[in-house]
Formats: structure tokens, sequence, C-alpha cells
């Protein structure tokens, strides 16, 4: 049944900010928490959701509506996160949780550490650039120094990110040494093959699922979310070009353009 305070606001907000900030796609976030208000007994349960922000009314029992707006702001990937918010949802649906008991459900979901730690996220990380780099015809040279620049750069990524630096700057700062590291290590061996090394570098960095997701959403029809998805997916393709120039424009600058 309907209820007529305002209480049901926060598990409705939790669920999709955790998914927004976990990688899940806006129509996820929508469908979500319209299922979650239906489930609390809510028959007129309203979400728009865009990469930067949700917005979310429903009626109460008196007729008043209910509105409020969440700023989301942090963002990452952990799409075991997703899915558990998704199957608090359909748990909803199958048996009548209160409220207090939906919100520690999330709360438990939000706080619990990731099922990957750092430094297995980094080796994983490392591990696919050497992949890369065998995939674009390396050596194994080049799948080790892929590996070793690789794991450096993510582990940069993380540091700055614990420092409270955007995204964007660890995407450029890694793309630069991403190209600069192997280009010296030639230099100074006379081994590697300088670009199939750089490529494989530079392949995790790519934002390929927030491509997908603005896709996705404007396949949809959700023009909002696709475009801000998509300057999103851009802005960090062209930190990516940008620090690999850097280190390009660096590198010739320090060597009179040898390579």
């Amino acid at each position: 049944m309907p209820h007529n305070d305002t209480i049901y606001m926060a598990p409705l907000h939790l669920a999709g900010r955790l998914i927004m900030e976990n990688g899940g796609e806006t129509y996820r976030v929508e469908e979500t928490i319209t299922r979650m208000g239906h489930a609390f007994g809510f028959n007129e349960v309203e979400c728009f959701a865009v990469p930067s922000g949700i917005f979310i009314s429903y009626r109460k029992a008196d007729g008043a509506i209910e509105t409020a707006v969440k700023r989301i702001s942090r963002k990452g990937i952990d799409l075991t996160r997703v899915d558990a918010v998704n199957a608090v949802s359909r748990r909803m649906e199958q048996e009548q949780l209160s409220c207090e008991e939906v919100l520690a459900l999330l709360r438990e979901i939000e706080t619990r550490p990731p099922k990957i730690t750092r430094l297995g996220l980094t080796a994983a990380v490392a591990m696919s650039s050497a992949g890369w780099a065998a995939m674009f015809g390396g050596g194994l040279m080049d799948c080790v120094l892929a590996f070793i620049v690789a794991f450096f750069c993510q582990a940069l990524a993380f540091a700055l990110d614990k420092a409270g630096m955007r995204s964007f700057v660890s995407t450029l700062m890694g793309s630069f040494l991403a190209t600069i590291l192997p280009m010296l290590f030639h230099l100074a061996t006379g081994l590697l093959m300088v670009e199939q090394t750089v490529a494989a570098c530079l392949m995790p960095m790519l934002p390929g699922l927030a491509m997908t997701n603005a896709v996705q959403d404007t396949l949809r029809g959700d023009m909002v979310s696709g475009i801000s998805s998509a300057t999103s997916a851009l802005l960090t393709a062209s930190m990516i070009a940008g620090g690999a120039l850097m280190g390009t424009a660096l590198f010739r600058l320090l060597t009179g353009g040898v390579l």
C-alpha cells in the first residue's frame, strides 16, 4: 500500500546511485527505481536518469507528489554491485521488504569491499596489455614491457584517484607514460617493436564501456544520456591521444627526432 512519508526516497536514490556510479546504464537505473517504487506500493513512480544526476518522483497516499534530485559525481566500474542492486529489486517484487530492510541491503552493497583488490585489478590490466602486445604481433620482450608499463600506469591512476584528481588527468598522464617509456627503452636497448608495445599499453585506457552505453542510450531514444556518455568517451579518447602526442613530442625533442 502507498505510504505518506518521505523515507522511501532514500533507498530509491541509493539504488540508482549505486548503479550509476558502478558503470550501469541510465535505462537500468530508471527501470530499477520504478520497480522498487512499485514494490513499495506507489502506483505513480517516475524516474529520469542522466550520467550526472537522478530525478525521482512518486505520488504519496495524500495525493501530494514527492520529488527529489541526486547528484552523481564519483564513477567507476564494478558490475557486481550493479547486479547486486538488481537482485535486491527483484527480491522486493517477490517479498514484502520494509524500507529499513531494503536500505540495509543496499548499504551493505555500497560498503562491502570489491571482489578484486586494486593490486589484482592492476595485474589484470597489465596482463591484458601483454595479451594485446602479442595480438599486435609483438614478441616476448614486447609483452613483458607492455605488462610492466601498464602495471605502472594503472598503479599511478589509482594513486591519483586516491589523491582526488579526476580521471581525465590520470588518463592524460598514463597515456603520456605509456608512450614515452617504450620509446626510451627502445632507444636504450635497441629492442622492442615500439608501435605494437605503445598500442598495447594504451588499449586498457580506451573508454569502451562509456561508448557502449552512449550507443545503447541513443538507440533507445534517450538523447540526453547518449550525448553525455558519448561526450565523456570522446574526451577520454582525446586525453589518450593528447598524452600520446605529448610523449612522442617530448621524445623527439630529447633525441632530435631519432627513434
